[in-house]
């Protein structure tokens, strides 16, 4: 075997739940000289779809499956999933197969699982099939992944020799020397769209709300209120706010600069809307202990507890935040090891967050300010109103 070959290597997954995975594993492939194939990597064709995937496996040198919590798109006319037909048609073509599973399949996301049963008894099958034929590798996350690929690519390519692609000066044929820059071009191509991806939004997310659109978020407002002849009371007042989705990133993105836990972002996300929106929150809840207090004999000795009303946003309203970030390229789940009794749900940036971030933060030419948003240092809200009364709370309730 020549140290000058360079060996096509087939990905095969589903691709949506593993976006992230076959990324960390087609740049691993890159960094050892391997080409990685993948039909999200092919343009548009003619040809019957079945028929190009085929050829492209039967081209390739390897063949690399990544397993996760979704078994993918079913072919109809085997009613198997393409990923699965991919995986047979690489064994029997006699392919050497590198199979990676998710080693914690029930702790995955719904998300990126299987919720339709008859799906995760596919998925379930699968797998089964694929451990009971391969010797497989177990992973949790895209750096486990990737450096598990890594480890694993030596001694396989050493186990299972491979025809590959060999240097353009050690081709005796013209035919070898066409083929061969033309796998550069496409490995340069491919280097170039990963470097894309890294500050570029995810395709699709163009029809999703962002920037400047805003979004409607139900909160509770909480105090307490008093009367000559009553004890202390609590109340609440429930009202909407609207704020635009860079406010919010602009925002959280600085605690996920690093990685944030998710009830730190939550109060954060609450921090901004009592910051942006206090004066309407305290007319909101004065107006509700008037109603409430108006039949007292003396409404006028209400007395109402000075340090203002809390606020909180229900756990939902925070979630789908979070995915909205997450569907349009920004956060994504913490890599980082953390204690096994740490039970935390970590975000941090992805690459594309942190430019996305750059972008809504950085002073423009002739600003002096800090980014505020109306908000000046003083921590009032442009008419002289005092923020510091503010108060949050995280109701895990609704």
């Amino acid at each position: 075997m020549s140290d000058d070959k360079r060996y096509q290597v087939f990905v095969s997954s589903t691709y949506l739940d593993l976006r992230d995975e076959r990324r960390a594993v087609v740049e691993t492939l890159l960094e050892v000289d391997a080409l990685p194939a993948g039909m999200e990597l092919f343009p548009a064709t003619d040809d019957d779809a079945w028929t190009l995937i085929e050829s492209v496996i039967s081209d390739s040198d390897y063949y690399l499956l990544i397993v996760g919590g979704k078994y993918g798109s079913i072919d109809p006319e085997l009613d198997i999933s393409y990923t699965e037909r991919e995986y047979d048609a690489a064994a029997k073509l006699g392919k050497p197969v590198m199979a990676f599973l998710h080693g914690q399949p029930d702790k995955l996301t719904v998300e990126s699982s299987e919720t339709d049963p008859a799906m995760r008894d596919k998925l379930a099958a699968f797998r089964k099939k694929v451990e009971g034929a391969k010797h497989v590798k177990y992973w949790t996350g895209a750096e486990d992944l990737a450096g598990k690929v890594a480890r694993t690519w030596v001694q396989f390519i050493k186990r299972y020799p491979a025809v590959g692609w060999i240097r353009a000066d050690q081709a005796a044929s013209r035919e070898t020397l066409e083929a061969l820059a033309g796998a550069r071009t496409e490995n340069e191509r491919l280097r170039a769209s990963l470097e894309r991806v890294r500050v570029e939004a995810p395709q699709g997310a163009e029809g999703l709300a962002q920037g400047s659109n805003k979004v409607e978020i139900p909160i509770t407002a909480s105090g307490r209120w008093t009367a000559k002849e009553y004890a202390w009371n609590d109340i609440n007042a429930y009202m909407s706010v609207e704020i635009s989705w860079d406010r919010i990133f602009g925002y959280l993105g600085l605690s996920m600069m690093q990685e944030a836990e998710a009830s730190r972002l939550r109060e954060d996300l609450i921090a901004v809307v009592a910051q942006d929106h206090w004066i309407d929150i305290q007319d909101a809840f004065n107006e509700r202990v008037e109603k409430f207090t108006g039949d007292l004999e003396d409404p006028a000795a209400t007395e109402v507890d000075s340090h203002g009303p809390d606020v909180a946003i229900d756990n939902e309203h925070f979630q789908n935040i979070l995915l909205q970030f997450r569907a349009l390229g920004l956060i994504q789940h913490s890599e980082r090891k953390h204690a096994i009794q740490d039970k935390g749900e970590y975000w941090s940036l992805t690459p594309y967050g942190q430019t996305r971030l750059d972008e809504i933060r950085a002073l423009k030419v002739g600003e002096s300010d800090l980014w505020s948003d109306d908000v000046d240092e003083e921590g009032a809200d442009g008419e002289g109103h005092d923020l510091a009364e503010a108060d949050v709370q995280v109701d895990d309730k609704g």
